[in-house]
């Protein structure tokens, strides 16, 4: 009786084991398909900007940073779930932790220049705005200030700073396959795969990804209603509130509203089970239809992004073919800066 109560419970465990990776090797798989179709929008966005010349134009420098990051993101996503998927021992090692880290690198530095770009927005607006669009003050080079240089450098180096520590702290051995850091997801149950220094490293990996996600999330949203304010204050001012004006304030409204859409779209799921992931009651499997949510929407950012910042805005197809940038010619338009 034992030996067949013994026999059960084996055989129970290993379709649980199954089970639960047939999960996490379905949840890689989408993985995969949603960062190829980024793949391929980012790389749209990349090849068309160098094949015109037109990187350093104002209309596409910005657009151009965050096409590269999506694209350095969702290759290496690509990576690491293959990775995964074609593991035949569960011990991940320091090839897994490297690649966790740079995934985790370039999706914070996507965000943060996702907040780039919107303050770049701002302040060539104030600039033209308060220069009273005059064509001898508007400034054509690629970014609205010097300083701005220094954004887009902290932008790619401080996630990719924090993303070597992590990979340094991070390498082991890990007990099953749902552990290995090479399933690049919110995530593991923390309790059942580390324990000690290591859940504590883990923790704050999650934190690297997480903190600048909600941060670039609400920054975003305060830089946009400044646009908003911007606009509307210089109109008044003005004293003019012509048909075609309230034309341009509700375009840009709808754009930027398109804007942050797609950001909320696309990770609010990944802050709602990263948060999830911190409390008592986390079981990854009790979030299982969270996680799949998350992993079709979250890589989808590459190409949603080359959608919205590239390929939707007038401003940066016309850039693509004019001789000139469009910041350089009289135009009483504001929407070309968005």
């Amino acid at each position: 009786m034992s030996s067949l109560t013994n026999t059960s419970i084996r055989l129970y465990n290993s379709s649980l084991v199954w089970h639960e990776n047939i999960n996490v090797v379905a949840v890689a798989s989408f993985s995969i398909v949603t960062a190829l179709l980024s793949l391929a929008g980012a790389g749209s966005v990349l090849i068309c900007s160098i094949y015109h010349r037109r990187v350093f134009y104002p209309e596409i420098f910005p657009t151009f940073h965050l096409a590269l990051a999506d694209l350095l993101a969702s290759f290496t996503l690509i990576v690491s779930s293959a990775t995964f998927l074609s593991e035949t021992s569960d011990d991940g090692g320091a090839v897994c932790a490297a690649l966790s880290g740079l995934v985790t690198s370039f999706y914070t530095s996507a965000f943060l220049l996702t907040l780039v770009h919107a303050l770049e927005v701002l302040l060539r607006f104030r600039k033209r705005l308060k220069d009273g669009m005059r064509l001898d003050t508007v400034s054509v080079s690629a970014v609205s200030s010097r300083p701005m240089y220094l954004a887009y450098a902290f932008s790619w180096l401080i996630p990719l700073i924090l993303a070597i520590v992590i990979i340094i702290k991070s390498q082991g051995e890990f007990k099953k396959k749902q552990c290995s850091l090479c399933f690049a997801d919110f995530r593991f149950d923390g309790e059942s795969c580390w324990n000690g220094e290591e859940a504590f490293v883990h923790d704050m990996a999650r934190l690297v990804f997480l903190i600048p996600l909600v941060m670039v999330m609400v920054v975003n949203m305060v830089l946009y209603l400044l646009i908003w304010r911007t606009y509307r204050l210089v109109v008044i001012r003005s004293g003019l509130l012509s048909y075609h004006q309230r034309q341009e304030e509700r375009l840009l409204r709808r754009k930027t509203c398109f804007y942050q859409a797609v950001f909320f779209v696309c990770w609010l799921p990944s802050i709602v089970v990263g948060y999830a992931s911190f409390t008592d009651g986390y079981s990854m499997y009790r979030f299982y239809p969270g996680l799949v949510i998350q992993i079709i929407l979250g890589p989808l950012q590459g190409l949603l992004n080359s959608i919205v910042y590239g390929w939707k805005r007038d401003s940066f197809r016309r850039a693509l073919t004019e001789r000139t940038s469009l910041l350089s010619t009289d135009r009483t338009t504001m929407s070309v800066t968005l």
